[in-house]
């Protein structure tokens, strides 16, 4: 048997076991040292986070369509929903209908006080008749200006029952179904806008100086673009609330292109881009 079995083969005494625990004790400080390493060299582990748009409607009622489904991309503008907008539309007809009523009366005193105008230059009327038919127009026209008024009140009115995007987006979710109540101002659709994506992480207080506002880093994380780089747009004055760190700060950066990417919640890796930008 060869010096090195027979070693093996040796009953394990007290100097054996002290330096095995010695070689494990070494083993755990070099990765303690590797971890400290890790941070030196400006790399930090966060998630994305994203901020939601609700979009509900100003007056309550009862939802009749929902126009999108989950997972849908809209654009600005894109209709969302619509409640019941029955008395809206019949009033906002009935205004249609008073407004072009006005409109033809007041083309009709238009026409009669040319003529009266006309009448009174050649002297076959009198002053008096031909005030009598301006105040006559004048009439028609306040009358024409009181009816478009209410006839933009009762569009504005039927404008209020459908929900639009306010920005182009991702559907995240449909928080009512058809036929439903909607209350004035509650949710009904929930947007993620692509520019409201963020990756939140925390910065030990001994990398401060290493970070400062409008920085570029890379980002990392399973399945995005190999070249996701982001911009710090944040850079918190306050200790935040991390498990693994006593002093931290909280620290946002927005993607520079493609941040539909990350998924809120998703975990990124997040270094410092290799071009000079460190402090």
């Amino acid at each position: 048997m060869t010096p090195a079995a027979q070693s093996i083969a040796l009953p394990i005494g007290m100097n054996t076991l002290a330096r095995r625990r010695a070689l494990l004790f070494a083993g755990l400080a070099a990765l303690l040292l590797a971890g400290c390493d890790a941070a030196e060299d400006g790399v930090w582990q966060g998630y994305a986070e994203g901020e939601y748009v609700r979009v509900g409607p100003i007056d309550g009622g009862t939802v009749e369509e929902i126009a999108v489904a989950r997972g849908d991309r809209v654009e600005k503008g894109a209709l969302l929903f619509r409640l019941d907008m029955a008395a809206e539309t019949d009033a906002a007809e009935q205004a249609a209908a008073q407004l072009a009523e006005t409109k033809t009366a007041l083309d009709d005193a238009q026409r009669e006080l040319k003529r009266m105008e006309d009448l009174y230059a050649g002297g076959s009327v009198n002053q008096t008749a031909l005030e009598t038919s301006r105040a006559r127009r004048d009439r028609a026209g306040a009358q024409m200006l009181t009816a478009a008024a209410a006839h933009d009140q009762a569009k504005w009115r039927l404008a209020r029952r459908e929900g639009h995007a306010p920005t182009a987006a991702f559907v995240q979710d449909i928080l009512l179904r058809e036929g439903e109540f909607a209350a004035a101002s509650q949710p009904v659709v929930m947007l993620l806008p692509p520019e409201n994506i963020r990756v939140r992480f925390f910065l030990p207080e001994a990398d401060l100086g290493r970070i400062r506002i409008g920085n570029r880093v890379a980002l990392s994380c399973s399945g995005c673009p190999a070249a996701l780089d982001g911009t710090i747009r944040f850079v918190s004055t306050e200790i935040g609330d991390h498990p693994n760190e006593k002093r931290a700060y909280m620290v946002e950066a927005t993607p520079n292109a493609t941040p539909e990417a990350l998924r809120p919640g998703q975990p990124v890796t997040v270094s410092l881009a290799p071009d000079g930008n460190e402090m």
